[in-house]
């Protein structure tokens, strides 16, 4: 698995960086940076994961990540490339076009300004992690793209109408700092980075509960109450919601059976399989193909 993603620390005459890639896998580890990030997928699909939460992400998709934000990204597992060459259908090689930017290099002075009242907010809005969506959206991969190919002396005037024009979204939602999701210590980076990776790339497995404790050198009753502190949720609701995200994505994909995908996303049980399903999409399995067949 390449590692493209780390810890971006831009050199003191820098104020962003722009880089891009194109590669068929890629994870990282739960990481965060002072620098905010700004990720666009051009292609691919995969988990964004920030703080407690975990949200699948696809082509077209792009979010602002905010400064100090523990998050981290896993695409494609080397289990669905081999599902998509089986079924006669090519894996999508990832390509990623990623902003790392430090407003703090602007100064203090002319952050505080009024007239930068938006951006204060949206620095504040992006501590949870934003996906951009509609007319902010196609604007936003517009200029970033145009940033990727101007000349030197035209990418500051272009970085900042970037940054202004997220600012000054609808869609931002009103935040507060309290709002925001606290940076993990090192250990939890690593703890945490290694249960996510480990059930990615296992949900299909009976997983037990003595074999995800090991992975962190806990013994179970331990590992319960660490995930739940870290998380807020139980470890077997997150294995829960990667099965069905994984589900979701063979149904909209694929020609299997319903019952085939409940075993190959990890169920032994189709009565579990569709109530579970249901409780986290809203619709049963059969009527979510049918939405997106449309």
């Amino acid at each position: 698995m390449e590692n493209y993603f780390g810890q971006t620390i831009l050199t003191k005459n820098s104020m962003f960086t722009l880089a891009t890639a194109d590669i068929y896998h890629a994870a990282n580890s739960f990481h965060s940076h002072r620098e905010l990030e700004l990720i666009y997928i051009c292609s691919g699909e995969g988990t964004f994961s920030i703080g407690q939460s975990s949200k699948r992400i696809s082509s077209g998709t792009i979010i602002l990540i905010g400064a100090n934000a523990p998050h981290m990204f896993k695409f494609e597992t080397n289990r669905y490339y081999d599902y998509a060459m089986k079924h006669g259908r090519t894996p999508v090689p990832l390509k990623l076009l990623t902003l790392h930017f430090d407003p703090n290099k602007l100064g203090q002075d002319f952050l505080n300004l009024p007239e930068n009242n938006l951006l204060s907010k949206l620095l504040t809005a992006s501590k949870v992690g934003l996906q951009l969506e509609g007319r902010t959206k196609t604007r936003a991969i517009r200029k970033l793209k145009k940033l990727e190919s101007c000349e030197s002396y035209e990418q500051l005037p272009l970085l900042l109408l970037l940054i202004n024009e997220i600012s000054a979204s609808q869609d931002i939602p009103p935040s507060s700092e309290n709002d925001a999701i606290k940076p993990f210590k090192k250990i939890d980076e690593t703890r945490l980075s290694r249960i996510y990776l480990y059930t990615m790339d296992n949900f299909y497995k009976d997983i037990k509960l003595s074999d995800i404790a090991g992975i962190v050198y806990m013994v179970p009753n331990a590992f319960c109450h660490y995930f739940k502190s870290r998380t807020g949720r139980s470890y077997f609701d997150f294995l829960i919601e990667v099965r069905i995200e994984h589900a979701c994505k063979l149904l909209r994909d694929g020609n299997e059976s319903v019952s085939a995908i409940c075993t190959s996303s990890g169920f032994n049980n189709l009565s579990n399989f569709n109530r579970y399903f249901k409780q986290q999409t809203g619709k049963s399995p059969i009527a979510y193909r049918q939405e997106h067949r449309q």
